[in-house]
C-alpha cells in the first residue's frame, strides 16, 4: 500500500499567527482569578493549617448558629476526635469567644459517660476551636426526623440516660438550659444518650453566669417558663421541663407548642397548660404519662424535686407498665382460649 505524503503544515497550526495565539491563551490561563472559598471551604483550610501535624481533618460532621464541627484523626494518640470551631462571624466578638471558651470549661469539669468530655481549647491562627471526644452515630434530631416516633423502650432509655447525666450536671451547680434532640446524641457504639453543647449553660457559683440567667437564650420549643421569663431562681427543674418537651416529641411525634413565631411559642410555654401526653398517645402506659406530664408542670415546684428522683420514677413507672402489658398478654391469651 502507498504511503500517503505527508501533508505542508497549515498556517494556521505552526504559523506566527498561532504562536502569538498561543502565547495569549496562556497568558489569558494564567491570569484567571480562581473563585472564592465559600465560607465553610475557607474555615476548613484555616482550621488545616492551625491543627497541621497535630490532627487530621478528615470532613465537616454539622454546623449550627455559631460553630462548626469536624471530624479529625489525632496522630498522637491514634484516636478521632472532633472538633468544634467558633464561626468567623463570631470570632472578633469577645463576649461570644468568652462564651465559648465558658462552654468548654463546663464540659472538661463534668465527667459522665453521658457526657461529651473536651480534651483541650486553643486559639491559634485566628481560630478559636476545642478539641472533644468523637461520638460515632446520630444526634436525636436526626433520628427524629427520618420517624414521626421512637418506640416506648427506646425513648424511656434516652430519658433514663438524660436523667442520669442531668442529676451529675445540677450536682455539680450547671443548668444546661438547652435541653434538645439537637444537643442529644445517640451513639452508636456504646447505645448510650450523651449530651452535648453547654454554649448557654449557666454556673451558679458563676457571677457572668448569674447575668446571663436573665438573657432567654436557648430553643423556644423547649424553653421552660422559667427561663423564658428569665427568672433568677431557674435551676435544674428548667431543664427537667426541658427534657419533657423531649419527651414529648420522641413518643408523640409532636410538640406540645409551636407553630407561629419564636416569641409566640415562648408565651405559649409561659402561659398555656400543655396538652396531656396521652391526649396524642393513648397507647402510652398511664404510669409513662403521669411522669412526663410531671415534668411539663409550670410550676416549677410541681415538678420532679431533681433529675435522681425523676430518673427512679421513670424506671418504676417501666416497670409497671411491663407487667400491665404481661397480663394484658395474658388477658388476650385466656379470651382467644375461650372463644
Amino acid at each position: 500500500m502507498m504511503a500517503h505524503p505527508a501533508l505542508p503544515p497549515s498556517p494556521d497550526e505552526d504559523g506566527p499567527a498561532a504562536v502569538r495565539g498561543r502565547a495569549r491563551a496562556g497568558r489569558a490561563s494564567r491570569e484567571v482569578t480562581p473563585l472564592p472559598l465559600n465560607p465553610i471551604d475557607r474555615e476548613r483550610k484555616l482550621l488545616e493549617r492551625a491543627v497541621a501535624g497535630r490532627y487530621k481533618i478528615r470532613h465537616l460532621i454539622g454546623a449550627g448558629g455559631m460553630s462548626s464541627v469536624y471530624l479529625a484523626w489525632e496522630f498522637a494518640l491514634e484516636r478521632e476526635v472532633a472538633i468544634k470551631v467558633l464561626s468567623r462571624e463570631f470570632e472578633g466578638n469577645v463576649e461570644d469567644r468568652e462564651r465559648f471558651r465558658r462552654e468548654a470549661r463546663v464540659a472538661a469539669s463534668l465527667t459522665h459517660p453521658s457526657i461529651i468530655p473536651v480534651y483541650t481549647f486553643e486559639r491559634s491562627d485566628g481560630l478559636t476551636y476545642q478539641v472533644m471526644r468523637y461520638v460515632p452515630g446520630e444526634s436525636l434530631a436526626g433520628r427524629l426526623s427520618r420517624e414521626e416516633r421512637m418506640p416506648l423502650d427506646e425513648a424511656c432509655q434516652v430519658l433514663d440516660d438524660m436523667a442520669d447525666a442531668l442529676a451529675m450536671v445540677h450536682r455539680a451547680g450547671v443548668v444546661h438550659r438547652d435541653i434538645k434532640p439537637d444537643n442529644i446524641l445517640l451513639d452508636r457504639a456504646t447505645g448510650r444518650a450523651v449530651l452535648t453543647d453547654f454554649g448557654v449553660a449557666t454556673v451558679r457559683t458563676s457571677e457572668h453566669s448569674r447575668s446571663e440567667v436573665s438573657k432567654a437564650q436557648g430553643t423556644p420549643q423547649y424553653m421552660s417558663p422559667e427561663h423564658a421569663l428569665g427568672e433568677q431562681a431557674c435551676d435544674g427543674r428548667s431543664d427537667l421541663y426541658s427534657l419533657g418537651v423531649v419527651a414529648f416529641r420522641m413518643l408523640t411525634g409532636r410538640l406540645p407548642f409551636n407553630g407561629g413565631s419564636a416569641r409566640s411559642i415562648v408565651a405559649q410555654h409561659v402561659a398555656l397548660e400543655p396538652p396531656p401526653v396521652e391526649h396524642y398517645a393513648p397507647e402510652l402506659p398511664e404510669a409513662i404519662a403521669r411522669v412526663i406530664n410531671r415534668c411539663l408542670s409550670k410550676d416549677p415546684r410541681r415538678r420532679w424535686a431533681d433529675a435522681t428522683t425523676l430518673q427512679h420514677a421513670l424506671r418504676a413507672a417501666q416497670r409497671t407498665g411491663r407487667r400491665g402489658r404481661f397480663f394484658d398478654r395474658i388477658r388476650r391469651a385466656l379470651r382467644r382460649a375461650i372463644r
